[in-house]
């Protein structure tokens, strides 16, 4: 309790507050984190995650790297958690500036948030590396293999 009144204070205190959060903010609304018990990190894939999402892995092997991303980085069904409507509240009471993530979901900006800083980038901002074409979150997750512009 004594840590929660003293982040109370902090806030009383304060007239310009930036949150910066991670994984840990939308695992109550289902996303999976990396490095908890449960996390991506612990469970067992041909390459690690690390691997799989990095720019290299991705250049060399996009059919695999689409299988994961689809498979455990589309979350297309989460709702904000209580974390994301209170964030998204101090920002509209003019308490909070902004919210900076290293999350992907967009659930920070479904909950109402308007200031979001999105440290790597969004899931459901997708576009296509040859021609520029954007494209919505559902036709990465319906399509198969590497998805391609038509």
């Amino acid at each position: 309790m004594e840590g929660i009144e003293t982040l109370q204070r902090w806030m009383d205190e304060s007239s310009r507050i930036v949150f910066f959060g991670g994984a840990g903010v939308s695992t109550e609304s289902g996303i999976p984190d990396f490095r908890s018990v449960d996390g991506l990190y612990h469970q067992q894939y041909q390459y690690p995650p690390e691997t799989i999402l990095s720019r290299s892995f991705f250049d060399r092997q996009p059919e695999e790297f689409y299988r994961f991303y689809r498979s455990k980085m589309l979350c297309l069904d989460a709702k904000p958690n209580a974390a994301h409507k209170k964030l998204a509240e101090l920002e509209r009471g003019g308490r909070l500036r902004s919210v900076v993530t290293q999350n992907i979901d967009g659930l920070h900006q479904a909950a109402g948030s308007r200031r979001v800083w999105e440290l790597h980038g969004s899931v459901l901002r997708n576009r296509c590396m040859s021609c520029g074409k954007l494209w919505p979150v559902s036709a990465v997750a319906e399509s198969s293999g590497v998805p391609r512009c038509a």
